[in-house]
């Protein structure tokens, strides 16, 4: 590692007040699984020494100029990456277009190292990618308008059946955030190594929350905050047993 700290920032595109961005019966969101995968990235990021800020840690809304403007605030940000998953025009059905893949300003520079070192790592992962997995495109705002290099992944089509399915599985979603953050370790020049392993009691609380939130049965609030740390009243108590009997079907 450098004598520097390393600085990312993390983009998890849309927010809560996007209901458009969706699969087509309604059972993904992307601005849901945006931020899953921020927050998944910035934990494998920060065990690992790197200074990461995201955009949004919440749902509330945070327009692409803000993105911007929060990211070029940073001083000496070494990458700005968007975090997206794709769609295909079908009529508002489901479509056959899938694979993962990294859209750019344009060609060269620490960009395209960045994305070929991303892309590596994905491809090592066994994570279907596009037949052209890197995609120039100027007028996408936050590349655009950001100043340091910067990225902005799309994590396959939530638009087909297969890739929707996957996509809101955690252990999808970890898998691909391990291989992202692998491949920005790469970019940044910082080895990947494995931490503690999580104990039991943590590992079974994560499935218990990616279960409990994929389901619908804790919506966190407006923002979309679940708010873990903060103690529990009789009321979500009982708001939460109520929809567990509905989903087993009991209501």
């Amino acid at each position: 590692m450098s004598e520097r700290e390393k600085r990312v920032c993390l983009d998890p595109g849309h927010d809560a007040g996007n209901l458009a961005n969706k699969s087509p019966d309604g059972t993904y969101y992307e601005h849901a699984f945006t931020l899953d995968l921020g927050k998944r990235l910035e934990k494998l990021l920060t065990d690992r020494g790197v200074s990461v800020t995201m955009t949004r840690t919440g749902g509330g809304a945070v327009s692409l100029a803000r993105r911007c403007e929060i990211a070029n605030s940073i001083p000496d940000l070494d990458l700005f990456v968007s975090l997206h998953s794709n769609a295909a025009a079908a009529g508002g059905g489901w479509s056959s277009a899938k694979g993962w893949s990294v859209y750019l300003y344009g060609p060269g520079g620490n960009r395209e190292r960045a994305a070929q070192d991303i892309l590596e790592q994905v491809r090592a992962a066994g994570i279907a990618v596009r037949s052209t997995p890197i995609v120039y495109d100027p007028e996408l705002y936050v590349l655009k308008h950001t100043k340091a290099p910067a990225v902005l992944l799309e994590n396959g089509f939530h638009t087909n059946r297969e890739e929707a399915a996957l996509l809101g599985q955690a252990d999808y979603r970890q898998k691909l955030a391990v291989a992202e953050a692998k491949g920005i370790l790469e970019y940044l020049g910082i080895p990947w190594v494995e931490t503690e392993e999580e104990t039991d009691y943590q590992a079974e609380a994560r499935a218990a929350v990616d279960w409990l939130t994929e389901n619908g049965i804790m919506q966190g609030n407006a923002e979309g905050d679940l708010m873990l740390d903060q103690p529990l009243t009789r009321r979500q108590f009982a708001v939460l047993e109520y929809r567990i009997a509905k989903l087993e079907g009991f209501v």
